[in-house]
């Protein structure tokens, strides 16, 4: 009996379909989207991490931004200010009104900038070296102007300016002159172009001195008086007096407050200023 259930079943087993197993684990298999209370997960989404590449461009961009406004503030030409005497300058400024340069518009101009720099000065302080220079050089005197323009990218700030300029340029040369004001000339915003010059400078002209003529030779201390009144706060190295086609002068060496070197001669009796020159 035993037998004969035994090769019924193996019949029925052999009669079976026999799988494909390739086709049954090329099957895909499903995730579960829900699992039991004991193996539920939850799946947060992945962080994005901020990509190096646009950090790096944001502080490209910081960097340009920081660049460009410092060379707006401190390194671009603000204002220019414009003197004209014959010689004539243009006073760079950056926003902060320092000087970043003084330039030469006359060919006249270029010996006094000669060897020096102005750059980082203040306003009040270039303008004054420049108009001692030019009253050394014997280009002010008596009814003497200084011609004033201002350009600048603000119109309030350039008439501000301006006011500043003259302000400056008039007290200077009432030092200068000994208390009689030479008021300078406001040419307005518009630069002005530099007069033509009709006669040589007072530099290499005789000048005539106002001391008193009354026959007797003048002694040192009136030379140098009168030295002093041309140039205010000069050094006296050597006053010496010589003969010269049988006239009598006085050479004289000195320096003025800058410490640039000077050379006179004047008439002994007159006081008449025969040489003066700038070494």
């Amino acid at each position: 009996m035993n037998d004969k259930i035994e090769t019924s079943l193996r019949r029925a087993a052999e009669q079976l379909p026999q799988p494909d197993f390739q086709a049954m684990a090329d099957i895909p298999v499903q995730p579960l989207e829900v699992h039991d209370y004991v193996t539920r997960q939850e799946f947060l989404p992945p962080r994005r991490r901020f990509p190096l590449a646009a950090a790096a461009l944001v502080i490209c961009a910081l960097v340009i931004c920081a660049g460009l406004w410092a060379y707006f503030q401190f390194f671009q030409v603000y204002s220019v200010v414009d003197l004209r005497v014959n010689p004539a300058f243009a006073i760079e400024l950056d926003r902060r009104d320092q000087v970043k340069s003084v330039n030469a518009l006359s060919e006249d101009a270029r010996p006094i900038l000669e060897g020096r720099s102005y750059q980082g000065w203040d306003l009040e302080t270039t303008v004054e070296a420049l108009l001692d220079d030019l009253w050394a050089g014997g280009y002010l005197g008596d009814g003497a102007q200084v011609d004033v323009a201002v350009n600048s990218k603000s119109a309030d700030h350039g008439r501000d300016l301006r006011e500043e300029v003259d302000e400056i340029i008039a007290e200077k040369l009432e030092e200068l002159s000994g208390g009689t004001a030479l008021s300078p000339t406001d040419t307005g915003n518009a630069p002005v172009s530099t007069p033509p010059v009709s006669e040589a400078p007072a530099s290499h002209a005789p000048t005539v001195s106002t001391a008193p003529s009354s026959g007797e030779m003048l002694t040192r201390d009136e030379i140098q008086a009168i030295v002093t009144d041309r140039l205010p706060g000069a050094s006296f190295e050597e006053v010496k007096l010589d003969e010269d086609d049988g006239k009598m002068i006085y050479e004289v060496k000195f320096r003025d407050i800058a410490g640039a070197e000077y050379e006179a001669d004047l008439d002994a009796f007159t006081g008449e200023i025969l040489k003066w020159e700038k070494d």
